[in-house]
């Protein structure tokens, strides 16, 4: 049994999902897979919390049995997903309103949510995991569900619960869950032909092992090319199910799988597009920004410039780490100043969360950017942080800097130290500076030049270096046998 219990309207089951998979990011064992009627009780006695998504949706009489459980139990806490959208029935359990866009603001609220949980939950959220965990947990929920009219016997949940705790005492309706003789009333929420039909699961409800191997926070900051690497033969047939069920975030994967030919797929562009596409019209942050890599990397799959675009915005306004670089990289290539501002604050938005990329990126802006200060002092922080991730172009561009003295004081073994990091992943432009800078230096020096340039001679696809990298080895007396 999961630790946190998401519980929701039929019609903000996604939305309780992407929590879910959120927390479970953060560590805590979370699932928002609504019990069979008999396990309502069951399900809210095992949960350490349960969190209530509360929004415009009407609740059905199961769920609003569950929360006055839990709230007997003192495990609730009630997540506003509009605001003051609590049942006065449950104000006296916490209130967290996450309705509300600001990043700032939302950050504080997703905050107050997590100290809640780490009051009740025997594991603790990961603060390492947060910068990550709070653009999902915003992807997820403040996305835009389709309005749904709702009537009827459907909309009596709260009503009848509230007449019953009145009339008849909680405990007692507490017993009746527990034993079983909630059903009467179930089934005639369960009758109304407005009520929407049970959710089934996808990937990001998957068992923990494939949740987190597909987790949102995962898939926002990782090359597509390694997500699509991620996919065997085993979660293929998951995605393709999920896909065919209509399943948002498996359209986006299936998508990949298509445009990557990963294991379980036909490389097919048309294929991908139309995945990429049924993603998108669900506002699925992963679909949208898959349809600009679609673009980017199959331009004749049908998928237009304009609408890839539009996509890539959206998702970057919805908070996807990848989408906001690439489309922050989009404004910075425009003449507009309002444009490169923009770049400025969607790169600080990634680095803020830790993403390396975005770090190395909002670095870069700070030395160049005719928006920012151009002061390559104040990029240093953010290219000291994304070099202790590994990042190659951060690892050459502050070399670059020790190297030449610019904004730190000029540092030679810093420098060869920095290029050797990048180098050792095979990136040509520190693998040339590292070589020019030993080429005059010890004889095991020279002999380290050698082989760099050597490597670099034989990358065909560095169309500028290659030809440099043969000229030195002849100055060198040396040349290289490529294979």
């Amino acid at each position: 049994m999961a630790e946190v219990w998401i519980a929701a309207a039929p019609g903000e089951d996604a939305r309780a999902r992407g929590l879910a998979e959120v927390l479970c990011a953060l560590g805590f064992k979370a699932d928002a897979a609504p019990p069979p009627e008999a396990e309502i009780a069951a399900k809210v006695e095992a949960a350490k919390c349960v969190v209530t998504l509360w929004s415009a949706e009407p609740a059905p009489v199961w769920l609003t049995a569950a929360v006055t459980m839990a709230l007997d139990r003192k495990k609730l806490i009630n997540a506003e997903l509009k605001k003051d959208a609590t049942p006065a029935l449950f104000h006296a359990a916490p209130r967290i309103d996450l309705a509300r866009g600001d990043r700032t603001i939302f950050k504080e609220r997703f905050g107050a949510l997590i100290v809640e949980l780490d009051k009740l939950s025997p594991t603790k959220a990961d603060p390492a995991a947060m910068p990550a965990a709070l653009a999902a947990a915003r992807g997820a929920l403040l996305l835009k569900t389709p309005e749904k009219k709702s009537g009827g016997l459907a909309t009596l949940g709260i009503a009848l619960v509230a007449l019953f705790v009145v009339g008849f005492g909680a405990g007692r309706l507490i017993n009746a869950i527990r034993n079983g003789d909630f059903q009467f009333m179930t089934a005639m929420a369960d009758a109304a032909p407005t009520s929407a039909p049970a959710p089934r699961p996808e990937i990001a409800t998957a068992p923990p092992a494939e949740a987190a191997r597909f987790a949102a926070a995962r898939l926002q900051t990782e090359a597509w090319r390694d997500t699509a690497a991620r996919i065997d033969a085993e979660s293929a047939r998951e995605i393709k199910s999920g896909a065919e069920r209509g399943e948002p975030v498996a359209q986006a994967l299936a998508c990949l799988g298509h445009l990557a030919g990963a294991e379980g797929f036909l490389p097919s562009p048309t294929a991908a597009r139309e995945f990429c596409d049924a993603s998108a019209a669900q506002n699925q942050p992963a679909g949208l920004y898959y349809s600009w890599v679609l673009r980017r990397a199959a331009p004749h799959a049908g998928l237009s410039e304009a609408v890839a675009r539009e996509r890539l915005a959206e998702a970057s306004r919805l908070g996807w780490t990848n989408a906001q670089i690439d489309y922050a990289q989009v404004l910075a290539g425009s003449s507009a100043i309002e444009a490169q501002a923009e770049a400025g604050r969607l790169f600080l938005a990634a680095a803020e969360r830790g993403d390396a990329r975005g770090q190395f990126f909002y670095a870069r802006w700070l030395r160049d950017s005719p928006a920012g200060p151009r002061d390559p002092t104040a990029a240093l922080p953010f290219l000291e942080q994304a070099v202790t991730q590994g990042q190659t172009d951060a690892q050459h561009m502050l070399a670059t800097l020790y190297r030449d003295g610019i904004g730190v004081p000029r540092n030679e073994g810093r420098a060869k130290a920095l290029y050797e990091m990048a180098a050792r992943e095979n990136h040509a432009p520190s693998m040339f500076n590292l070589a020019d800078m030993l080429r005059s230096g010890s004889p095991e020096e020279r002999a380290r030049a050698i082989v760099l340039y050597q490597s670099l001679a034989c990358m065909r696809d560095e169309l500028r270096i290659q030809p440099l990298a043969v000229q030195r080895l002849r100055a060198l007396q040396a040349s290289a046998t490529c294979r």
